[in-house]
């Protein structure tokens, strides 16, 4: 094949890479499946990252409320019952339906200001409780400081926002430490968002 052969040839092949070249039929298609996906991700974790702030608000509302018939001594009369039974009959009616109460731990205990105070109850208070929760709660008599921890394991929906591999209790976050908010599901398999929510305060006196 001759040299003008060859250039005949590669003329059309140059004219067909021109053409693609200056041609943007489907270029905002190609555009949007390019940025897509990570868009949408960031879309789905900005709705769940709210909604973990939302029922957060809302369990520490529920517990405030309760806290607050256990400070007036509403419940003197029934001031230590199982926590299964304060649980069902007492917390989980102040409870939105979109929170499983089934899941929610409770850890109330009561402590005699004749023997206890506020600054030696809050050295004790910590997020490792809901692993051997008491069995019963004390809502204290009249004048007794109170301190009422509440754990709800909330479901990870998007499991992307979950590093692989545990630390200690939580997931391990993308720099291997132990994560604050993301934990083993005591419950089961996986992780969840920890809500905790904790009140300190002092029965009114009679």
């Amino acid at each position: 094949m001759g040299q003008s052969e060859k250039r005949r040839g590669a003329r059309p092949r140059r004219l067909i890479l021109r053409r693609f070249a200056r041609g943007h039929e489907g270029a905002a298609m190609v555009e949007f499946a390019l940025v897509a996906i990570p868009f949408l991700g960031l879309l789905c974790a900005i709705f769940e990252t709210a909604f973990v702030f939302f029922t957060h608000e809302v369990f520490d509302n529920a517990v405030a409320t309760v806290a607050r018939q256990v400070l007036v001594n509403n419940y003197t009369a029934n001031s230590t019952q199982t926590a299964s039974s304060f649980l069902t009959n007492t917390f989980c009616p102040t409870l939105p339906s979109f929170i499983n109460c089934a899941n929610v731990t409770l850890n109330i205990q009561a402590y005699n200001p004749a023997t206890s105070n506020f600054s030696s109850v809050a050295g004790s208070i910590n997020q490792s409780w809901y692993n051997s929760p008491a069995t019963s709660v004390n809502l204290g008599q009249p004048g007794y400081i109170v301190v009422f921890q509440a754990f709800y394991p909330m479901p990870v929906y998007l499991s992307l926002l979950v590093a692989t591999g545990t630390q200690g209790g939580g997931a391990a976050n993308l720099y291997a430490h132990a994560s604050n908010s993301v934990y083993a599901n005591p419950n089961g398999s996986g992780f969840v968002h920890a809500i905790f929510s904790t009140v300190v305060f002092r029965n009114e006196p009679t």
